[in-house]
C-alpha cells in the first residue's frame, strides 16, 4: 500500500471507530463544508426511492385496456390534468397532477435488485453487484455525495446528505447510496426510524445525543485533543469550524432541532399521515428547509429485507391496502406543504423505485421484475409542472414513445442542482471519472 491509499484507509474515522458520540460527531465535519450554489434552480433535493420496484400498471400508468394476462384489478381516475388518469388508489395525487410530472417510458438496464439500485442511485452499472461480496459502491458516488461535495449545507453544522431513516438499501444488505470513492467524509448521516405515532418523541440521529457521563465541557476537550492528533498526522482541514459545527449538533443545537419532529404543529404532523412513511418525509421537509441540500428517503418498513415494493404475491392487497394509502398521502403532503411554504420551486422532490414490474401477472398473483419500462415522477426544483414525458404501449411492457434511459432523468435532477454532470473525481489511482457516464436532460420538463 502506498502512502495516499495508507493515508485513505487510515482515515480520522475510523481511528476513532467506537468513541460513542465523539465519533458520531467526527463522521459529519467533512459534510458541514459549505460551498455557494449559485443560481441553479434547485437548492435541495429530496428523493422518495421505493424499494423493490414499482408496479406502474398499480399507480402512475394504468392500462385498463392491456390483455386480461396482465390486466390490473384496479381501476383508472382522472387527474387534475386533462388525459392524464391514475390508479384508483392514488386520489390525491390525482388532485394534485398540475403540480408534478410524470416519465412513463424510463427503462433501466438490468432487472437485477442490486445492480439496478446501484444505477438509480448513482448512474453507473456495478458488475457482480450482489448483497454480499459486492454491496457498497467501490467507486463511483451517489448523487447524494456528489451534491454534498459541491455545495454542503446551507445551514450551519447541517449535513450535506441526509439518509431516512438509514442508507443502505434491501433492508441493510447493500449500501449503494454511500459516497464511493469521494471519501468518507461526503457519506450520509442516517436519520434513525421515525415512529408513526405522532405523540412518541423522535431524537433524530442516535449520534446526536450525548453519552452518559459526556457533558458539553467534556466533548470539547475531546474536539480539542482529536485536533492535536489531525495536526500531528497532518490533516487538519480547517478542523475548529467544522468540529464546532458537530459539537453545536451534539449539543442540541439549532441544527439538530431540524430532526425535532415535536416542533412540528399536531395538524402538519397528521396532514402526512399517522405512519412511519408520512413521518419519515415530514423530516425529509424539515431537513430541506432548514437547509440540507440532499435528502434520500428510502421508503421500506422492513428495514432487514426493505423490499416492501417487491411485490411478487397478492399484489393488488398489498398495494391497496398497505403501500398506496400512506403514500398517496405522504407524498401529497409534501408537495403542499412545499408549495404553501414557498419551497416548490427550489426544491426538486423525485419518487422512483429501481425498475417497473412485469405486465404479466404470475401464478401468486404478483408482479415480477421487469427493467423494460418503469414510470418516475419528478416535482419542483424549477421544473415544469403537470407534463407527461413519453409512454408505454397498450399493454404496458415496453416504451411506445419516447423511451427515457434512467441517466436521463438522473442528468435532468443534476442539472436543475446545478451539478456538472460530466465533471470527474478522480479515484485512488488517480484515474478520472464524470460522475454520470451518459444522460441527456430531458428537454420537454426545463
Amino acid at each position: 500500500m502506498n502512502e495516499r491509499e495508507h493515508i485513505s484507509a487510515m482515515t480520522r474515522r475510523e481511528w476513532i471507530a467506537g468513541g460513542g458520540a465523539l465519533a458520531g460527531a467526527m463522521m459529519w465535519p467533512g459534510l458541514l463544508r459549505a460551498r455557494a450554489k449559485g443560481d441553479a434552480p434547485a437548492k435541495q433535493v429530496i428523493v422518495i426511492f421505493l424499494q423493490g420496484g414499482l408496479s406502474h400498471y398499480e399507480s402512475f400508468d394504468p392500462k385498463p385496456e392491456a390483455p386480461s394476462a396482465y390486466k390490473s384489478e384496479f381501476g383508472d381516475i382522472r387527474t387534475s390534468v386533462p388525459g392524464v388518469r391514475l390508479a384508483e388508489h392514488l386520489p390525491l395525487l390525482a388532485k394534485r397532477m398540475h403540480k408534478f410530472n410524470l416519465i412513463r417510458g424510463a427503462f433501466v438496464d438490468s432487472p437485477s435488485h442490486e445492480t439496478a439500485i446501484h444505477m438509480t442511485l448513482t448512474g453507473w452499472t456495478l458488475k457482480g453487484a450482489n448483497t454480499t461480496t459486492n454491496d457498497v459502491n467501490l467507486v463511483h458516488p451517489s448523487m447524494g455525495a456528489v451534491v454534498a461535495k459541491k455545495y454542503g449545507a446551507r445551514g450551519s453544522g447541517l449535513p450535506g446528505y441526509v439518509t431516512v431513516p438509514q442508507s443502505g438499501q434491501l433492508g441493510v444488505r447493500v449500501h449503494y447510496g454511500t459516497a464511493g470513492q469521494l471519501g468518507k467524509a461526503f457519506e450520509p448521516m442516517d436519520s434513525g426510524m421515525p415512529s408513526g405515532s405522532l405523540t412518541q418523541p423522535f431524537n433524530g440521529p442516535p449520534n446526536l445525543m450525548l453519552n452518559a457521563g459526556l457533558d458539553t465541557r467534556r466533548l470539547v476537550d475531546r474536539l480539542a485533543l482529536l485536533r492535536g492528533v489531525d495536526e500531528l498526522a497532518g490533516v487538519a482541514d480547517g478542523l475548529d469550524t467544522y468540529s464546532q459545527r458537530a459539537a453545536e449538533m451534539l449539543a442540541g443545537g439549532k441544527a439538530g432541532g431540524a430532526f425535532d419532529l415535536s416542533r412540528e404543529p399536531l395538524k402538519v404532523r397528521e396532514r402526512y399521515g399517522k405512519h412511519p412513511w408520512g413521518q419519515q418525509t415530514l423530516l425529509a421537509r424539515r431537513l430541506a428547509e432548514a437547509g440540507v441540500p440532499y435528502t434520500l428517503v428510502n421508503f421500506n418498513l422492513n428495514q432487514k429485507t426493505g423490499q416492501d415494493w417487491d411485490n411478487h404475491q397478492r399484489i393488488f392487497d398489498v398495494m391497496k391496502n398497505k403501500l398506496l394509502p400512506p403514500t398517496d398521502r405522504a407524498i401529497s403532503a409534501l408537495l403542499d406543504d412545499l408549495d404553501e411554504r414557498g419551497l416548490l420551486d427550489t426544491t426538486l422532490v423525485a419518487v422512483y423505485g429501481e425498475f417497473g414490474r412485469t405486465p404479466k401477472i404470475n401464478k401468486d398473483g404478483g408482479r415480477d421484475h421487469w427493467n423494460q419500462v418503469c414510470s418516475v415522477m419528478l416535482a419542483g426544483g424549477g421544473l415544469k409542472r403537470g407534463v407527461v414525458v413519453g409512454s408505454s404501449t397498450k399493454a404496458g411492457d415496453v416504451p411506445k414513445d419516447r423511451p427515457t434511459p434512467f441517466n436521463d432523468i438522473l442528468a435532468t435532477m443534476y442539472r436543475q442542482m446545478g451539478v456538472p454532470a460530466d465533471e470527474v473525481f478522480h479515484d485512488l489511482l488517480g484515474r478520472p471519472f464524470p460522475y454520470l457516464p451518459s444522460g441527456r436532460v430531458i428537454g420537454e420538463l426545463v
